[in-house]
């Protein structure tokens, strides 16, 4: 996509969250003329923090820088979406990306025939397939994008994009979605809700591994196995993941945020125990994960808690420690 190109498409992000706003700040840094949720601002900066973005005051600045270098600030979603070329989601869970597709200030009712809508939300296939079909109706497009790899990946221009819809629409988004994430990890699904379904698939996968990673290795800590050296072990070996190589070594051990809330984590999960539920397929192992992570939640409301509060628990059952082992200077 030239620059002219780029200048003359309008992108209207809504969910700045610890993700959407790096990806949000990025577009616009790479030359796409951005519209942003300003109305949000107050709403937008009191959470959505990240190592990157650590707290309200550098969130509410760097979104005024924005406006400062051409960012046009939207006084309300109407205006956003009716402004808007293409739209830009970063939601929670389906039902956010429902709201804001449905109600009467909305996308369905605001945006012009031939908007293209990029979901980044983690969503529920289902609920994909069915705003796809209401908004085709209006000549709207939805594209499923979800993404994975973190605020670090967002704020630098390398996150992996699963993408889910009209194979035309996508190749046509491509200098987005190659924008958001690394082109050699923006991939194409299949029809809409695909995209979501491998971005589900994927998570629970990345569950299950910390639930069984984290539990080998305290009971090797507990056996008096130094915990680096039996990573050092298991990852020249077979038992290794990306948990065991990366976070790990560079997130437990050192006593780190994953910067992933355990509620969200859950949502993942139960989107895939009800893919397989739709499918009446047995899945043994992960419906296992599942309620492993639902066992904190005996011993009060975590959801808001950073999914570090799994390994916790596994420390309290096994009496041993991995958690924060490492001292960084």
């Amino acid at each position: 996509m030239s620059d002219i190109m780029k200048s003359d498409t309008k992108i209207g992000f809504i969910g700045m969250g610890s993700m959407g706003f790096p990806i949000c700040y990025g577009l616009q840094a790479s030359g796409y003329q951005m519209i942003i949720p300003y109305y949000r601002k107050d709403e937008d900066c009191r959470s959505g923090y990240s190592e990157l973005i650590p707290d309200r005051d550098k969130k509410a600045a760097a979104m005024d820088v924005m406006v400062e270098k051409g960012a046009v600030a939207a006084s309300d979603q109407k205006e956003l979406i009716a402004l808007a070329d293409v739209i830009v989601i970063s939601m929670p869970t389906s039902r956010q990306v429902e709201g804001l597709v449905l109600s009467s200030d909305g996308i369905l009712n605001n945006a012009k025939p031939g908007t293209v809508v990029i979901d980044l939300t983690t969503a529920d296939p289902s609920s994909t397939r069915s705003l796809a079909k209401q908004l085709e109706g209006k000549g709207i497009e939805l594209l499923d994008a979800p993404i994975s790899g973190g605020t670090r990946g967002a704020a630098a221009q390398t996150l992996s994009v699963m993408v889910g819809g009209n194979e035309q629409v996508y190749t046509e988004m491509l200098p987005v979605l190659n924008t958001i994430g690394n082109p050699e990890k923006v991939f194409y699904m299949g029809p809409s809700g695909a995209g979501n379904t491998i971005k589900v698939v994927n998570n629970c996968l990345s569950a299950t591994h910390i639930a069984a990673d984290t539990e080998a290795l305290l009971i090797a800590a507990k056996a008096g196995i130094d915990p680096v050296k039996a990573l050092a072990v298991i990852n020249v070996s077979g038992g290794r993941s990306i948990v065991t190589e990366e976070r790990l070594p560079n997130i437990v051990l050192p006593g780190k945020k994953f910067n992933f809330a355990m509620a969200m984590m859950r949502k993942d999960i139960a989107l895939f125990s009800q893919i397989t539920r739709d499918q009446k397929i047995s899945a043994p192992v992960t419906n296992m994960a599942n309620q492993i992570w639902h066992i904190p939640t005996q011993a009060g409301d975590d959801s808001n808690e950073d999914i570090a509060n799994l390994i916790k628990m596994y420390q309290n059952w096994i009496g041993a420690e991995i958690y924060g082992v490492i001292k960084e200077d």
